[in-house]
Order: C-alpha cells, then sequence, then structure tokens
C-alpha cells in the first residue's frame, strides 16, 4: 500500500475510432504509482452484440515497452456500452515503478466501435 493519500486523475481523450486492433500508449511513468482504479465511457452508445463489439484493458509494457503484464481485467465486450456511462475496470496489479509504460489495448470483433471515449486512471504517487 501507498503511504500518500492524494490521489490523482489522468484523463485520456481518444477522439478517433482506431478501426483495428490496437495498444495506445497512455504515459511513462515519471516515479513509482499505484493505480487504484480506471474507467472508460464513451460517447456514443455501443449496442450489445456477440458479433460486433469492442474491449479494453490497461496493460503495463514494462520499461521496453513490450511487455503484457495485465493492470486490469477487461470492460465492455459483448454487453456493449450506454452513452456517457463509465465502465469501471478491475485493477489486479496497479503497481507501476518509474520508467514503466502503461497503455491501453483495444481489441475489436466485427463493427462495433466508438466515435470518441474518454480513459480515466485514478492513481496516487510514492513508496510501495
Amino acid at each position: 500500500m501507498f503511504g500518500s493519500q492524494n490521489n490523482k486523475i489522468l484523463a485520456l481523450y481518444i477522439d478517433h475510432d482506431p478501426a483495428a486492433d490496437d495498444d495506445l500508449y497512455v504515459f511513462k511513468a515519471p516515479t513509482q504509482m499505484e493505480i487504484v482504479s480506471a474507467s472508460f465511457a464513451t460517447n456514443n452508445a455501443v449496442a450489445a452484440s456477440t458479433a460486433n463489439y469492442f474491449d479494453l484493458c490497461i496493460y503495463n509494457a514494462g520499461t521496453a515497452g513490450t511487455a503484457t503484464n495485465a493492470i486490469s481485467g477487461t470492460v465492455g465486450g459483448t454487453v456493449g456500452f450506454d452513452a456517457l456511462t463509465p465502465k469501471d475496470f478491475t485493477i489486479s496489479n496497479g503497481t507501476v515503478t518509474p520508467g514503466q509504460i502503461v497503455f491501453l489495448r483495444y481489441n475489436e470483433e466485427g463493427t462495433g466501435t466508438f466515435t470518441a471515449g474518454v480513459l480515466q486512471i485514478n492513481y496516487r504517487e510514492g513508496i510501495a
């Protein structure tokens, strides 16, 4: 557990449809931190579907940017999204050390996607 209770927010606005599976760079950690929660909201509704949908997961790519260590479970998928309604990620391993890269993995099936969305990450800086 981190000593600081000073929670901070990072918001990443994505104003395009990635159009295919993609890894989207979020940040390179300047200090040790703990991601305590995260959510994603779309500006448009995405209907539930078993053929046309997308899901998202947050990853720690390590200092080289090549690792795929899941920080969270996925959100979205076949259940879809309600417009302007955040879906919360379940954080399983939120510790990020200096120099590690955090990215958002976008997985698209069929034609289900968003026109714009916001990833919000809530974190604390400090020493574990």
